[in-house]
């Protein structure tokens, strides 16, 4: 028997506006075969017997979500009001799960616009870190060449990539661990 938990909590930032992408509406409602990425998104983990429940951090006064929010029939959904930035948004929702979440239990967290995770990877997270105080990642190997440059773009040198991966998400960490990591960050102004 572990003697950690294996509740496992998902965390949603998706109170993006869209400012990089510079559209008319955010990018995690953009229409992706008939439905708005979010909504795909939210599907891989309401698919997942073993989520116990997701919390979606959205912009305050969010003109699309209510649409969503309605076709969701799934009670384990929450919603609650993120941040001006990310880490800000995932610390909120670390805050909605104050009541329920035991240090112990793992919380994902997951982009909004990151639609195609698989079920098999999200296995693979759960098992390989099941036993594991801190938490992980899903990445891949980086196989692209990697430049090193000046101030003015000059290239320096090609850098190794062997121990070089590309992050991605969920990032499944310790609840307690999480949250305590994010507020020291936020208070540090190293966000």
């Amino acid at each position: 028997m572990s003697k950690f938990s294996n509740r496992y909590w998902v965390v949603i930032p998706a109170a993006g506006i869209g400012k990089r992408m510079g559209g008319e509406i955010p990018k995690q409602y953009l229409d992706l075969h008939g439905k708005p990425i979010l909504m795909r998104t939210l599907g891989i983990f309401l698919t997942n017997d073993l989520v116990t429940e997701l919390v979606v951090a959205i912009a305050p006064g969010d003109q699309y979500w209510p649409s969503i929010a309605k076709q969701i029939k799934d009670q384990r959904v929450i919603t609650i009001e993120g941040g001006g930035e990310r880490c800000q948004s995932v610390l909120n929702g670390l805050y909605a799960l104050s009541e329920k979440a035991a240090d112990n239990d793992w919380v994902l967290v997951h982009d909004a616009v990151r639609p195609c995770l698989s079920q098999e990877a999200l296995h693979r997270l759960f098992a390989h870190l099941s036993d594991h105080p801190t938490g992980g990642l899903l990445g891949c190997p980086l196989s692209d060449t990697l430049k090193r440059t000046d101030d003015q773009g000059s290239v320096l040198e090609t850098l190794d990539r062997s121990h070089v991966w590309q992050a991605q998400t969920p990032q499944m960490f310790r609840y307690g661990l999480l949250k305590a990591a994010l507020e020291r960050a936020i208070t540090n102004n190293q966000m």
